[in-house]
């Protein structure tokens, strides 16, 4: 089968994963049309149809959902004979997908785990969001995800199972106008950085806070890579911010900025650990350790 039906595949097991195709191009990090592109492609190619219409839901036929389980033995087929060598050549070296956050509260925990006093062992740290993680996850290029768990995520060929859940506060720099500020109403107009931008689904606590109490949403003035750089712009101007977890204001500017005392708590922010589904026995141990390790994280915000 031509390469372009192979990526198709992929997109049809992604469809059926996330229950759409808005959802599907997210995770596979590509363009709607890219989505339906591929979906006309195979079902020109197979005569069948892939799917049928419920409401304004896509729902796989018996053929598409036969189709995609087939195509996802196959792919993990060849999954397993290009990542033979490889991993027994690097038998030693972990590779774990997170969020920016993740990555700055969980990495002293992830390097203890799996370096600590083992030798010629390494660990591999790629950030993203989680769209983007998770699609990784499926093609096998990272061997855990941590990460929240996207809006409308549904399990397929990758687990996942919960970490800890945290308390978000809004941050601003010390002697900021609205420093004294004890409600949402109250920040209504003020303007805001944002780690991102993320794609569609993933946890936006900060929009979902507005938004559930019916206020316009929030206005977002900067978009930063990362918490360090957000957190350096909430130090020096009158942006607010929403930090999820403590650990992430520890650093530099950390005593230049303050949480806010307001009325209402945030939504909660929840990390997941994601793996293969079912893990091998290798990683299946090393899920364990990682569960028990990093729910502590969890505990000490």
């Amino acid at each position: 089968m031509p390469f372009m039906y192979l990526r198709h595949l992929d997109y049809l097991r992604l469809v059926i994963a996330h229950g759409s195709f808005a959802a599907a191009a997210q995770a596979a990090g590509v363009t709607q049309p890219a989505i339906s592109h591929g979906m006309q492609q195979l079902q020109a190619r197979f005569g069948h149809p892939l799917f049928s219409r419920a409401g304004r839901r896509r729902v796989p036929t018996e053929f598409a959902l036969r189709i995609a389980s087939e195509s996802a033995l196959l792919a993990d087929r060849v999954e397993a004979l290009a990542g033979t060598g490889s991993r027994v050549a690097d038998e030693g070296l972990l590779r774990i997908g997170l969020t920016p956050s993740a990555a700055l509260v969980c990495g002293p925990a992830l390097y203890a785990v799996w370096c600590g006093g083992m030798a010629g062992r390494r660990l591999q740290l790629h950030t993203a969001d989680e769209g983007r993680l998770l699609a990784g996850l499926s093609r096998r290029e990272v061997d855990f995800v941590i990460a929240p768990r996207p809006r409308g995520y549904r399990e397929g060929q990758v687990a996942c199972e919960p970490l800890y859940r945290l308390q978000p506060r809004v941050c601003a720099r010390r002697g900021h106008a609205l420093a004294a500020a004890h409600s949402l109403a109250d920040l209504q107009h003020a303007h805001w950085a944002i780690v991102g931008p993320s794609v569609r689904g993933p946890v936006n606590v900060l929009t979902e806070a507005f938004s559930v109490r019916d206020m316009e949403p929030p206005r977002v003035a900067v978009s930063c890579p990362d918490y360090p750089s957000m957190l350096n712009l909430v130090a020096h101007t009158d942006l607010l911010a929403v930090v999820p977890h403590p650990a992430l204001a520890s650093g530099e500017p950390g005593p230049l900025i303050a949480p806010l005392n307001l009325r209402e708590t945030l939504p909660l922010y929840e990390v997941w650990l994601f793996h293969a589904a079912p893990p091998g026995a290798a990683l299946a141990g090393i899920a364990r350790q990682l569960l028990h390790s990093l729910r502590a994280c969890g505990s000490a915000a």
